[in-house]
């Protein structure tokens, strides 16, 4: 039992590290978009990674009480 929660702990720290590693590709994404012209493609793909920042923060807090 003690395995599969070391294991679920891993998964979510794993899934946080992916999370912010695509929202900093969507913000460059983001940045591309703009250069081109696209303002309103640029303001979604920014909510996106925003989102994803935002459910990090729920990962966390799982993580913080997995290890109480």
């Amino acid at each position: 039992m003690v395995e599969k929660l070391e294991k679920l702990k891993v998964l979510i720290n794993h899934l946080k590290d992916h999370n912010e590693d695509h929202a900093k590709e969507i913000t460059e994404l983001a940045q591309t978009a703009k250069e081109f012209g696209h303002k309103e493609v640029h303001d979604l793909l920014l909510k996106s990674a925003e989102v994803l920042r935002v459910s990090n923060i729920s990962l966390e807090k799982a993580s913080e009480l997995l290890s109480e």
